[in-house]
């Protein structure tokens, strides 16, 4: 009793920011699966015809989204960058294709599927993929019905394999020890680096948490982090922004979209760029966004500071 009693003196004494930032690590902050619902191909004359897939894929989205079991990408993003990839949707079957499209508009599973009709029943088959870790899980239904009236039940069935084995078509958490992992070819060499970071979770005095993750890297890399870029071997411009995701599983979610460009200081000339995106729920909608620009930093920097060799 006087223990607790005197943690909770402690508690009470400290700064607020610090009892906030305890508090935050103290609740587990969980990825949101970013989803994108892909058209479903339609075999057959008649569904070919009548629209079918893209009918089933749109009732599905709808299901998915009064669900509140993933952020869900919207179908006009998904149109401009297949365009954008001069990719169809039917067309999309290497990792590598669905990877380079996850990327692009930030998802981190995919869903897709197919309809068609065998001894006087229809079925819908989905399939839901992991565009990074190439994880591929799968559910069906059939009815006698029309294509459209078996949307609400395949919906039930992939948002039951979003809550139960999401952590199976996830990519793990990053963290720094394993953004040093893929990075441990670089090394630093107490090579000078500036960083221009820009950052905003749409709050009044956001903590800088993309310019703590560089710099924690970056040190741990044996780089030096310097204040004029005139100076440096390197150059890291990054942008990051964060958003409201609505809700998830009760709790708060927030989706950060990162922006990172490396330069070499001599001749300015860009080595490499990229974005990523991240969504996070939480306890708060601020921790859940500091956690978003985190997880997206990481895993952006351990893509691309590999050029830093």
């Amino acid at each position: 009793m006087k223990k607790t009693l005197a943690l909770l003196l402690i508690a009470c004494t400290l700064p607020l920011h610090f009892v906030s930032a305890q508090t935050a690590e103290a609740v587990s902050s969980v990825l949101v699966p970013t989803v994108a619902v892909l058209p479903f191909e339609a075999r057959g004359r008649q569904a070919e015809n009548d629209q079918s897939g893209k009918s089933v894929s749109d009732l599905l989205f709808v299901n998915l989204l009064e669900n509140d079991v993933a952020d869900l990408v919207e179908r006009a993003d998904l149109d401009k960058a297949l365009n954008e990839l001069h990719l169809s949707a039917v067309g999309l079957t290497s990792p590598e294709s669905q990877l380079q499209l996850g990327r692009l508009i930030g998802a981190k599973i995919l869903i897709s599927g197919s309809l068609f009709e065998t001894g006087g029943k229809k079925y819908v088959v989905a399939k839901v993929i992991g565009t990074e870790t190439s994880r591929v899980l799968g559910c069906s239904v059939n009815g006698r019905g029309e294509y459209a009236d078996l949307a609400p039940e395949l919906a039930k069935k992939v948002a039951k394999v979003l809550e139960k084995d999401v952590d199976k078509l996830l990519p793990a958490k990053m963290t720094e020890r394993t953004a040093l992992d893929k990075l441990s070819e670089v090394k630093g060499n107490d090579r000078p680096v500036y960083l221009s970071i820009s950052e905003d979770i749409q709050v009044s005095a956001p903590d800088p948490a993309t310019e703590i993750e560089l710099k924690k890297l970056l040190l741990a890399l044996g780089f030096k982090v310097v204040d004029t870029r005139s100076e440096a071997t390197y150059a890291i411009i990054c942008e990051a922004v964060a958003s409201n995701a609505g809700q998830y599983q009760k709790f708060s979610s927030a989706s950060a979209r990162v922006e990172m460009s490396i330069y070499s200081g001599k001749d300015n000339k860009l080595l490499a760029a990229g974005a990523t995106k991240e969504t996070v729920a939480s306890a708060t909608y601020i921790i859940a966004a500091k956690d978003a620009i985190t997880q997206a930093t990481l895993r952006l920097a351990g893509q691309l500071m590999t050029h830093m060799r």
